[in-house]
């Protein structure tokens, strides 16, 4: 699977890249906090017109599937659905914490994706093995081991340097939002079928319990 369309809306940000292989044809990521459903198809438009490539063309399209917005998740699951579905082309769905986890500079090296879910809930995954975990910022002893059990060289995300100080010896990767490099990438060989959105925000919407495990139970 060559042709690659890769979307993500779930941070903050309306991105949208494709990808010959390695190669990236075309690539746009705008920070917004909405937006995103006005801005994202004129995006995969520009593409298809800059690259002379049709939807039709396309051997897979990779979204992420959050930890993020209720509607910026909604937003790219929505359009990459119909996109695939009209288009008649696969759909995978990646983590936003892996997709934060695999950018090309961190592999091969401990790290720790962070993302801040509001109301002192953090969102955090360690790589190379590792699974979803939501952590309480208000509880600072649970956080204390949860680092002695994962001691990592590297924190990354838009939401690492809130937990920095857990991590005394690590250095922090910025990153806001993922990389669509990464995105293309994971979506080969670790793409998701089951495309189950995960929210940050539990109050205002019913959020996936896929694949976290939380430390305030």
């Amino acid at each position: 699977m060559a042709l690659r369309l890769v979307i993500d809306t779930s941070l903050n940000a309306c991105g949208l890249g494709l990808f010959d292989g390695d190669a990236c044809l075309f690539e746009i990521t705008e920070g917004m906090t909405r937006g995103q459903q006005e801005r994202l198809p004129v995006m995969a438009l520009e593409a298809f017109q800059a690259t002379g490539i049709k939807a039709r063309d396309l051997d897979l399209i990779a979204v992420t599937l959050g930890p993020g917005s209720f509607t910026g998740v909604r937003v790219g699951l929505s359009f990459a659905k119909g996109l695939a579905t009209g288009a008649g082309v696969p759909l995978k769905g990646i983590g936003t914490l892996e997709a934060l986890g695999h950018h090309a500079e961190l592999r091969d090296k401990k790290r720790l994706a962070v993302v801040n879910g509001g109301r002192g809930q953090i969102y955090v995954q360690t790589f190379p093995e590792g699974m979803p975990v939501t952590l309480d910022i208000n509880e600072p002893d649970a956080i204390i081991a949860f680092a002695a059990a994962n001691p990592v060289d590297i924190l990354t995300g838009p939401a690492a340097a809130q937990l920095l100080a857990y991590w005394p010896d690590a250095t922090e990767f910025p990153q806001t939002w993922p990389s669509l490099d990464a995105l293309s990438r994971l979506a080969v060989g670790l793409g998701h079928d089951d495309l189950t959105p995960l929210y940050m925000r539990e109050a205002d919407a019913i959020a996936s319990t896929r694949g976290i495990i939380s430390l305030n139970a």
